[in-house]
């Protein structure tokens, strides 16, 4: 059983208000999973058949373009909702994996007992679904950004994004993720620090 206080149940709260007894319930569907660095919790070619909930740690969505060649396509730090959205929707294999970039300690729902907890407790639904909103929004804007902006405009805004990570994880994620070549980002930041 989860605490009152617990990030999980007070993070679902921004989104709706529920009875001590359906916080109850939503907290005995979670169950605790913990993952060391390095680990791959979704390989590329799975079904993801789970949503995770980030309480401590960051993961990392990525793939391939080649070998050689990690792309990070989503960070997901503390209070993140974390899924390969077509694999966990349409039931197909992922083209992209998830990766614990830090030790990380959370929790995790199976996507059949996701749809029971909405049956139970019918106010989930609309959390899920706002939850999906703000993630849309928040892609929407990283993709304008990916295509217009400067490299300095791309780490101001994961610096406003993502203020707990800037110092926390390693450079090559961060470069990765923006798309730009680290010794790029080293330089922006050099620059910036002179200023």
């Amino acid at each position: 059983m989860l605490s009152f206080d617990h990030p999980l149940l007070q993070g679902i709260q921004q989104f709706a208000s529920f009875t001590e007894e359906e916080l109850k319930k939503i907290g005995n569907y979670f169950e605790p999973i913990s993952f060391e660095k390095d680990t791959i919790i979704l390989q590329i070619g799975e079904i993801n058949d789970k949503l995770f909930f980030v309480e401590e740690g960051v993961l990392q969505e990525y793939s391939y373009s080649n070998p050689d060649q990690v792309n990070t396509h989503w960070l997901m730090p503390e209070g993140s909702f974390v899924y390969s959205s077509i694999s966990f929707i349409d039931e197909v294999p992922t083209e992209m994996g998830i990766k614990a970039i830090e030790k990380v300690k959370g929790l995790f729902i199976s996507k059949e007992n996701l749809q029971q907890l909405y049956f139970e407790v019918p106010l989930m639904e609309r959390v899920g679904r706002l939850v999906t909103e703000q993630n849309l929004v928040t892609y929407e804007k990283f993709l304008l950004l990916m295509r217009y902006k400067s490299s300095e405009e791309k780490l101001a805004w994961f610096e406003e994004t993502f203020p707990t990570l800037i110092n926390r994880i390693p450079q090559k994620y961060i470069a990765s993720y923006l798309n730009i070549r680290p010794e790029t980002l080293s330089r922006v930041r050099s620059k910036r620090a002179e200023r």
